[in-house]
């Protein structure tokens, strides 16, 4: 459960730097003032795609809370099924295509899909636990 979890980190920290990026060429480029970024509110917004990006990371701090969690209990009662594990793989690999849509084309359909997967994948996760629990 360590490896999906050390890969999420990865995808925060990509995202995160990603943002920063946006953020200084828009300030070099004059598209926001660099004030706005003191309480991120003001009349001269970023760019949408920075605004994606931006909304994106706080993503990242949200469903997959639950997947750390997840993950952490798994691990401290010592239980790892396969299932567990697949799930855990596949949130993964969901939040990467999440963000992948997110932070280029953003169609919403397609940026749904992903989330729901990676969702499903979490009350699996979240019931296999529960079974497990139970079962002691």
């Amino acid at each position: 459960m360590f490896y999906p979890m050390f890969v999420m980190v990865i995808l925060t920290f990509l995202v995160a730097f990603y943002l920063l990026g946006l953020r200084i060429v828009a300030v070099r480029q004059r598209k926001v003032s660099i004030g706005y970024f003191r309480l991120n509110t003001g009349a001269n917004e970023p760019p949408p795609h920075i605004m994606a990006a931006a909304r994106h990371y706080s993503n990242l701090f949200e469903l997959p809370l639950l997947f750390y969690v997840t993950c952490l209990l798994a691990m401290v009662m010592g239980f790892q099924s396969a299932l567990l594990v697949i799930c855990a793989w596949v949130f993964v690999a969901s939040r990467v295509v999440h963000a992948l849509i997110h932070l280029s084309y953003n169609n919403v359909l397609h940026r749904l899909l992903a989330f729901l997967t990676g969702a499903a994948c979490i009350l699996i996760m979240w019931i296999n636990l529960a079974a497990h629990y139970a079962a002691r």
